[in-house]
């Protein structure tokens, strides 16, 4: 623990580094007097950060839940639950990957991709409680707790007024304009 290594300074540069940067060109931007603001700046920036380090932190989560997931591997019916968590945890990494690519491509999808991501953050968690109640048995009063519930139902709430703030903003749909065309576009 007594040095800190290059993977250390990556981290701290992708954190720190690559917000600044962007407000900082950000600020640099002028607004057009006739059609507004456009471009990642303001409250937009903030939710782009929010996007980025979402998406780190969901697969720092699949990290760790790997290794919790040999913990319980001898209890009955553990295999399934952990199948489907790990399908359930992908499929979320992906579509958070989707809207990100979507979101610094400045297509025209991003805000109605990001309003299925966060419909589909409820119905993972949903999805989740039901395949480990009727998997394992367990009553789903046993699992969740206020200090599981809490935390889930706040960033439900405020992924909505992101929602929110993306359908009404003036500044994501002058941003957020561009259509792809084929498949072929999308991916390039």
């Amino acid at each position: 623990m007594g040095s800190f290594s290059i993977w250390h300074w990556v981290i701290v540069f992708l954190i720190f580094g690559v917000p600044i940067c962007l407000a900082v060109i950000s600020a640099r931007r002028t607004t057009d007097p006739v059609n507004g603001p456009s471009g990642f700046g303001g409250w937009l920036l903030l939710l782009a950060i929010a996007e980025v380090l979402g998406l780190l932190r969901a697969l720092a989560n699949v990290a760790n839940s790997i290794e919790n997931y040999t913990e319980y591997n001898s209890i009955g019916g553990s295999q399934l639950v952990i199948v489907g968590e790990a399908v359930l945890s992908l499929a979320l990494v992906m579509l958070q990957a989707v809207v990100v690519w979507f979101m610094f491509k400045k297509d025209r999808l991003f805000p109605r991709l990001f309003f299925y991501q966060w419909i589909a953050i409820a119905v993972a968690f949903v999805l989740d409680v039901a395949l480990v109640s009727a998997v394992l048995g367990v009553g789903v009063s046993q699992f969740l707790t206020a200090e599981v519930v809490a935390p889930s139902v706040a960033a439900f709430i405020i992924t909505g007024l992101w929602v929110w703030y993306v359908s009404k903003s003036l500044r994501v749909r002058n941003t957020f304009i561009l259509k792809a065309r084929t498949r072929r576009e999308i991916l390039s």
